[in-house]
């Protein structure tokens, strides 16, 4: 799923920061992946 989120983060622009932060919570992705898909830490 890393590559689809990241995919719509970057590329497709169908997710924003908040979205990517709402699968970390799910568990969905890690801190790190939402690092790398965001360029920002995740805020815990």
């Amino acid at each position: 799923m890393f590559k689809v989120f990241k995919f719509a983060y970057q590329l497709w622009h169908t997710m924003d920061k908040a979205a990517v932060a709402a699968e970390v919570a799910k568990g969905s992705i890690t801190a790190a992946e939402y690092k790398e898909i965001t360029g920002e830490d995740y805020a815990v």
